[in-house]
């Protein structure tokens, strides 16, 4: 799978789950082209959630398969004040 669709797919998904789950005022995108590495931010200021619970989607599991496919990385922090989500993948 192109790194284009990788990081379009990880957009996507991670703007769902504000919209869906996090009960955010707002969302912040960042898309970074350095070197031999593209990365992703998603941040919001939102309810947050425990990353590491299980959960009964298939999104971030999903986001992650895909990023993995092309030899990157996803990684999410989450608290009181708002989710980040981050993901790196080699150019």
């Amino acid at each position: 799978m192109p790194v284009e669709v990788v990081l379009l797919r990880a957009a996507q998904e991670a703007l769902t789950n504000v919209r869906k789950h996090s009960g955010a005022a707002t969302a912040t995108v960042r898309l970074n082209v350095a070197g031999a590495v593209a990365s992703l931010e998603v941040v919001d200021d939102g309810v947050g959630f425990d990353p590491d619970a299980v959960v009964n989607g298939f999104g971030l599991t999903a986001m992650r398969s895909r990023v993995a496919q092309v030899g990157g990385s996803v990684s999410v922090h989450s608290g009181s004040t708002g989710t980040v989500v981050r993901v790196a993948v080699p150019r």
